[in-house]
């Protein structure tokens, strides 16, 4: 049985027709920032980063099941974290992960004379669609590549009978080529991250004699202390690595609590927070 699921007129559309069927373009009209083509280390707008990241996850969705596995909710939030380490300014280069992934699984799924199996078209057809997504980015010569790569690949598909390298060197190729051609130093446009205690509660303890203050913020600005309030006067707790922090003071007539978390030094204290303020339960 032959596999004519994939043809070289067709290759450039497969970012469209991987999602719902429906042709429509995912790849974006990028801006001159974007395109790097002789200058690999020009800076990529976070707008062009939050297209690239997007494209990507709703491509893995499409991926058979051990990839999306493997491409989780964990590994996409530690992309979104350092945006410049999704390219290839470091070792994380986060979209060349995706297609080493993609390739890997693609060529454990073949058949062990090279048979098409559903999972291969899954995830070949997303190799496809993670290449179309970034291929306007790179040199003619590397797109040449590439695409040399996926005809002789192509063939041997509607043949039903494929060498694993030929997969291999499909993905193998892009993520050199990414890697050299989409390497920014910096993504520009990063939206700031407003400080913030994101949770605060007080309640007594069973002797009713003390108040548990605990606390969990969100940081854009460098901090390490919480500055805690009560009738009886300023208490500070020391935030924890999870951003987190909590406190047992000596309030039996508590009422409220407030807190502001800040950076304290020297006996100085300056908050990054506004002051948050819930009653004692």
């Amino acid at each position: 049985m032959k596999f004519n699921w994939i043809s070289k007129a067709t290759t450039i559309l497969l970012s469209s027709i991987l999602v719902g069927g429906i042709v429509t373009t995912t790849v974006p009209m990028f801006t001159p920032e974007a395109q790097a083509y002789n200058n690999e280390d020009a800076p990529i707008s976070y707008q062009v980063f939050k297209n690239d990241e997007n494209s990507v996850k709703q491509i893995v969705k499409k991926a058979s099941p051990k990839v999306k596995q493997q491409l989780n909710a964990a590994f996409f939030k530690r992309m979104a974290q350092k945006p410049v380490n999704a390219y290839g300014s470091s070792i994380s280069a986060y979209f060349s992960q995706v297609m080493h992934v993609l390739t890997t699984h693609a060529v454990s799924e073949l058949g062990r004379k090279g048979q098409v199996t559903p999972a291969f078209k899954q995830d070949y057809r997303a190799m496809l669609a993670v290449y179309d997504q970034f291929k306007g980015r790179l040199d003619t010569d590397y797109q040449n590549s590439v695409n040399d790569e996926i005809d002789e690949a192509d063939q041997q598909i509607s043949k039903n009978k494929v060498d694993p390298d030929s997969i291999s060197d499909v993905g193998d190729y892009f993520i050199q080529y990414f890697e050299t051609n989409i390497r920014p130093t910096k993504i520009t446009g990063v939206p700031s991250v407003k400080s913030k205690i994101t949770k605060l509660t007080a309640k007594k303890t069973s002797s009713k004699k003390y108040v548990k203050v605990t606390g969990t913020v969100k940081l854009g600005k460098k901090a390490n202390y919480a500055r805690i309030k009560t009738y009886k006067g300023t208490s500070y707790a020391k935030l924890k690595g999870s951003r987190s922090f909590n406190k047992k003071l000596y309030a039996p007539k508590a009422k409220k609590v407030s807190a502001t978390v800040g950076y304290y030094s020297h006996g100085h204290f300056s908050g990054v927070t506004p002051a948050k303020t819930v009653h004692v339960k």
